[in-house]
């Protein structure tokens, strides 16, 4: 079954007091747009909870829209009677096909729906405590042990027993993610920005939206930095200062973005 595919879930569409709605527990999102120009353009999803209560699956950016900045007291709502793997999967993939993402959320969406359907199997969930060191851990060894046999060495029957056991599960689940993908190549130019990236230089992807290419560029300027003095006109100190308090971040933050822009557009 697609990964994607929600119609075997029960739905109902009524108004819920947005009181009764708690936040979502699957949510990593740090940064939402407002959506106040579009509106509510699609029904947000919650599953019912004890003493009438709701918990929000997707749709936070909605909900927080019209929470914070309406005069709303009810949102219209698709009520899914789901279980906590299920609420999983529905929120990674709602986040997956969002089309403002950053390739840092993109990358922790895909984790979450891998963790969600690999984490059917009881072996798989011994290999790591988070979702993230679980399919890095998964990946890696399954990448290992098939450069192993594609040389021709030998590998142990513990090893290929592994192999044989998660290899077709891993790539059907890529096959049937929302954005399908090839898992070698996710292990390779995609995991890395999260286990090899700094968690601020993250944080900064996220905030401004960057790409893969921005990312590693901006990682690069990070740990190659040396400190340089740089007498900046007045007037452009003045524009740096307003754009930094405008995007709540350091005058420094902005300029090691627009250097990175710069390095990444001079590489291609």
């Amino acid at each position: 079954m697609p990964i994607t595919d929600h119609k075997n879930y029960p739905f109902s569409f009524p108004m819920i007091d947005i009181k009764k709605i708690d936040p979502c527990p699957y949510q990593h999102r740090k940064y939402f747009a407002s959506i106040l120009r579009d509106g509510l353009i699609e029904p947000i999803i919650v599953r019912p909870q004890k003493k009438g209560r709701f918990q929000l699956i997707a749709g936070e950016r909605r909900f927080r829209a019209i929470k914070d900045y309406t005069d709303m007291t009810n949102i219209q709502a698709k009520i899914a009677v789901v279980d906590d793997l299920q609420a999983r999967r529905i929120s990674a993939v709602e986040n997956l096909l969002r089309e403002d993402l950053s390739a840092i959320e993109s990358i922790e969406s895909t984790i979450e729906i891998i963790d969600v359907e690999m984490g059917k199997e009881p072996e798989y969930l011994t290999v790591g405590k988070t979702p993230l060191e679980r399919v890095h851990k998964l990946l890696s060894k399954l990448d290992s042990i098939r450069v192993s046999k594609d040389r021709g060495s030998m590998v142990s029957k513990e090893a290929e027993l592994l192999f044989n056991k998660f290899v077709k599960q891993v790539e059907m689940v890529f096959k049937n993610l929302p954005k399908p993908l090839k898992w070698q190549s996710f292990l390779i130019h995609d995991l890395i920005l999260l286990t090899d990236i700094p968690s601020m230089v993250q944080e900064a992807s996220v905030k401004h939206g960057l790409n893969k290419a921005q990312i590693k560029a901006l990682a690069r300027l990070e740990q190659e930095q040396k400190r340089v003095n740089v007498d900046f006109p007045l007037w452009m100190i003045h524009s740096l200062d307003k754009e930094a308090k405008r995007l709540g971040v350091p005058r420094q933050s902005i300029i090691k973005i627009w250097l990175a822009e710069r390095l990444q557009q001079a590489s291609v």
